[in-house]
């Protein structure tokens, strides 16, 4: 089988048996379904046998097909072992990494761990790109990201996926912010996330991430918080609380607002967000993924510790 047919069709044929139809793959893959049809029409000319069979107003795959997806995972790790062996062959220290990273991670992670490895690996570009959770999958699996940072959550691959591996970058608390003068500013003693639960809270909108983050930790700490200004970007909500508009949730490297005071949660529900890092599995034996991988581990537990990212905006 050839390269371009791994990369392409095989990738729509395992979308097609996980959604349950080529119009269900297409659907979630913002794909054309017949476009989708037609790379699977490839693939099995390549193979010389029939993949999809149409059963009444449904298209199905065949025997071979739901023999060819089961070993999809071999022949990706053996697709990707062979890239690595040629990369590493010629020379492991040249080459160019692709960085898919959520919004979040990008000044608090990505930047600082370029310039890490741009003291190291000179001969090396790395090219990032925004990108939300949901994409991050998509990304490895169409090689338009090498590695993918994220959340853990509902678009993060589980830990035994079998086409991507999965690391622990950082685990990082959420701060209850505050606006300057709040009784919640000036406490001494420990303080829980149910404190606020009479408090209007500035979340984002329906459907959007760090909502849903806020929902479920409050959630856990018993209470659903009254809504009141609604924001998604990490400015927008830290400006608002600076106002007195309400309070938010902020995680520790996210960067805020002068008039804002960040509140360090207590007892068995503060919150804590865990990030991951997602590449195609075989590919972090790569030398350069490998040593990616190690800096942005590093540098996103300097983070962390450092709480650097607390220095503002102002």
């Amino acid at each position: 089988m050839g390269v371009r047919l791994i990369d392409e069709a095989l990738p729509l044929l395992e979308a097609v048996a996980q959604y349950g139809g080529v119009n269900a793959a297409a659907d979630v893959l913002g794909r054309n379904a017949s476009g989708i049809s037609r790379q699977i029409q490839r693939l099995s000319a390549e193979l010389g046998t029939p993949l999809l069979e149409r059963q009444g107003r449904t298209v199905e795959l065949t025997a071979a097909a739901e023999a060819l997806v089961r070993a999809a995972p071999q022949l990706h790790a053996a697709d990707e072992a062979a890239r690595m062996a040629v990369s590493d062959a010629a020379d492991p220290s040249v080459g160019e990494l692709r960085i898919a990273s959520h919004v979040f991670a990008i000044s608090s992670i990505v930047l600082p761990a370029l310039h890490r490895w741009g003291t190291v690996w000179e001969h090396s570009v790395w090219r990032v790109r925004e990108a939300e959770p949901a994409l991050g999958q998509r990304l490895l699996t169409a090689r338009e990201a090498d590695i993918v940072i994220m959340p853990a959550g509902p678009h993060a691959p589980a830990d035994d996926h079998p086409r991507f591996a999965v690391r622990r970058l950082v685990t990082e608390p959420a701060d209850l912010i505050v606006p300057r003068g709040h009784p919640l500013a000036v406490r001494e003693d420990e303080v829980k996330l149910a404190e606020a639960s009479q408090e209007p809270w500035i979340l984002g909108s329906a459907g959007q991430g760090s909502r849903q983050e806020i929902l479920e930790q409050c959630s856990k700490a018993g209470f659903t918080p009254p809504e009141g200004h609604h924001a998604q970007d990490w400015t927008a909500v830290s400006t608002l609380v600076a106002s007195g508009l309400g309070v938010s949730l902020m995680p520790r490297m996210a960067p805020t607002h002068p008039g804002v005071v960040r509140v360090s949660l207590s007892g068995p529900t503060a919150p804590v967000r865990t990030i991951l890092t997602a590449v195609r599995r075989g590919s972090e034996q790569r030398r350069l993924i490998s040593a990616a991988l190690d800096i942005l581990t590093t540098t996103a537990a300097d983070a962390v510790a450092s709480q650097q990212p607390l220095l503002g905006l102002g």
